[in-house]
């Protein structure tokens, strides 16, 4: 009799220990198989991600330098001094589209030049074969996918005009920001 009841607690040990073996088994698939399914549903899922490339930010040889900048995913903050009529700035950065889903020029928003000067102050961006001097919506301007490689060049350019009359030193602080829309 004793050895009978000895098999019996061996037999209700290996059961026992077979169910946690089974219910940690059954855990650590359930998590493997939920990841799974997660990284699934994110490769599926478009990626919008188009952005200025500031490594890519060069100004012109020829223009007076920005006092400071700042770029940003969409936009770019400038800072300039322009003394004199004739003075003028300008400079060039990709806008790349490492997303996976085409992405169209929605709007342009040409902040900060106060209304006074706009008369003498000629502030634009311009990109191969679209120029933009005031905020415009409605832009149909396509930037495919394609990651690093796929780059639209955009050049930004802010002149004191030659003809305008010179009442001294202007100290502008711009913005241009640029928004997209899903192709």
């Amino acid at each position: 009799m004793q050895r009978q009841k000895q098999l019996q607690y061996a037999v209700v040990g290996v059961l026992g220990f077979a169910l946690l073996f089974m219910t940690i088994g059954f855990a650590a698939y359930a998590q493997l198989t939920s990841l799974d399914a997660a990284s699934a549903i994110d490769a599926i899922a478009p990626v919008h991600n188009i952005s200025f490339d500031a490594t890519s930010y060069q100004e012109s040889d020829t223009s007076v330098s920005a006092l400071s900048k700042s770029i940003k995913q969409h936009s770019i903050d400038l800072s300039v001094k322009l003394a004199e009529p004739g003075d003028s700035y300008a400079a060039l950065v990709n806008v790349v589209n490492s997303g996976t889903v085409d992405e169209i020029l929605d709007s342009v928003h040409l902040n900060g030049l106060d209304e006074s000067l706009v008369d003498i102050v000629d502030y634009r961006i311009s990109f191969d074969n679209a120029v933009f001097t005031s905020n415009t919506d409605g832009v149909n301007i396509n930037f495919p996918t394609g990651g690093a490689s796929m780059r639209e060049q955009m050049m930004i350019t802010v002149e004191y005009r030659e003809d305008a009359e010179n009442i001294g030193p202007l100290n502008l602080d711009l913005t241009t920001r640029l928004s997209f829309k899903e192709d």
